[in-house]
C-alpha cells in the first residue's frame, strides 16, 4: 500500500519557496519541476486551502501553495491592481482546484513511471484560459 509519513516530507513553506524561486525562476514551482517531497507537501496544502482549512501559524510559516497559485495566475496574464493581482476568490479557487488536479496527476504518473507530456505547459495554458475567460466581458444576451 503506498503511504508518505508527511512527518519524512520535511516542509515546504513560503521561505522554501521564495529561495527556490531565486535560484531556478519561477518556472521551478511548475508540478513537474518540484521534487517528490515538495510535490506531496503541495498537495496537502492545496488539499487544506481547497477544503476551506486556514494555515495554522503553529505550523510554520504560511503555505506555500497559495503563492505559487497567485505567482502562476500572474505568469497566466492575471490583471495586477498596484503591487497585488486584481483576482477574484472564485477565480482563484479554480486556479487552486487545476493546480490540484495537475499536482496530483503528476504524483501518480511519477509512482507509475509514467511521461504523459509537459504538465507544467498544460497547467499554464489551462490558467491562461481562466484568466482570459475571467477578463472577457460576458456579451449581453439579447432579448
Amino acid at each position: 500500500m503506498l503511504r508518505v509519513k508527511k512527518a519524512t516530507l520535511g516542509k515546504f513553506w513560503e521561505p522554501e519557496l521564495a529561495s527556490l524561486i531565486n535560484l531556478r525562476g519561477w518556472q521551478s514551482v511548475l508540478p513537474d519541476a518540484l521534487e517528490d517531497q515538495q510535490l506531496l507537501l503541495v498537495s496537502d496544502q492545496l488539499r487544506d486551502l481547497l477544503a476551506g482549512q486556514g494555515w495554522d501559524t503553529a505550523r510554520g510559516p504560511g503555505s506555500a501553495a497559495l503563492p505559487i497559485s497567485l505567482l502562476l495566475l500572474s505568469k497566466a496574464g492575471a490583471k495586477r491592481s498596484g503591487e497585488g493581482l486584481d483576482v477574484a476568490m472564485d477565480t482563484l479557487h479554480e486556479a487552486m482546484a487545476l493546480l490540484s488536479v495537475t499536482v496530483d496527476r503528476e504524483i501518480v504518473n511519477r509512482v507509475l513511471h509514467r511521461q504523459d507530456g509537459c504538465i507544467g505547459a498544460g497547467l499554464m495554458q489551462g490558467l491562461r484560459l481562466l484568466v482570459q475567460n475571467v477578463s472577457e466581458p460576458e456579451s449581453p444576451c439579447p432579448a
